[in-house]
């Protein structure tokens, strides 16, 4: 196994987006225990991760490019519920369970990825037994982050949501032009951005012709642009989560 940040000396600590939040609470005895069964794993845009309704083999932080993660609803649609980025963590809900996955985890993007082996990791539990509490608290504290990003979300208009998302992906998938300002290629679709606003694709179609018309973005298809200027020394927000208003299945 090898460390998935390349920093193998100090681990999530030093990962490249940054002291990860949930990872770095560790004391240094746990978080090298749990280094020593890493390993990075490479997926390419498109592939899956894990599949609803497979057993949990694994916990993965990701260190580079986004995660969608999808949930199959009872009319046959397929919905994104949420979109993980570097420091977030998938896979939580069916590792503390035991249990199976409730959503399909899609790498949206080529992405990189820190593997805990679900077995390895209940192996180090039972050598030591005081790694449990702090496990499970950094498990439950991915889950705290979302659910206080959907809160957040909830006071916010369908405007101001949607523009918060595509800023966000821009930052993470864009790239600058001569001007300074971000663009980049959607990697999520119009049907999926409309999913995750819990609006209709007719409300969305509105919602970027607004966003146009108030010269915040220029789209056209999944290319966006990002009118506004941002600063280029301005850094990546990887430490926190709140694209989503659904609720959190992973």
């Amino acid at each position: 196994m090898h460390s998935c940040n390349r920093h193998p000396s100090s681990g999530c600590h030093q990962c490249s987006p940054g002291a990860l939040r949930h990872w770095s609470k560790l004391d240094p005895v746990h978080a090298q225990a749990l280094h020593r069964i890493s390993s990075e794993q490479q997926c390419a845009a498109g592939d899956w991760i894990f599949s609803a309704g497979s057993p949990c083999t694994g916990l993965y932080c990701v260190a580079d490019g986004i995660v969608g993660q999808r949930l199959l609803h009872p009319n046959g649609a397929d919905v994104l519920l949420e979109i993980a980025y570097p420091g977030d963590l998938v896979g939580a809900p069916a590792f503390l369970r035991s249990g199976l996955h409730r959503t399909s985890a899609e790498a949206l993007t080529d992405v990189r990825l820190c593997r805990l082996p679900a077995l390895e990791v209940r192996r180090l539990i039972a050598e030591y037994p005081s790694l449990y509490p702090p496990l499970v608290k950094v498990c439950l504290d991915a889950l705290d982050a979302s659910q206080d990003c959907m809160l957040q979300a909830a006071a916010m208009s369908n405007r101001d949501r949607l523009l918060q998302l595509l800023r966000r992906l821009l930052e993470h998938c864009g790239k600058r032009d001569g001007s300074g300002r971000l663009e980049a290629r959607l990697p999520v679709s119009r049907e999926d951005i409309a999913g995750m606003l819990g609006v209709r694709q007719e409300t969305l179609s509105r919602l970027l012709k607004r966003l146009s018309d108030e010269h915040e973005i220029e789209i056209s298809g999944r290319h966006c642009q990002l009118l506004a200027r941002t600063s280029a020394a301005a850094p990546r927000r990887p430490l926190t989560n709140c694209d989503a208003t659904q609720p959190v299945g992973f």
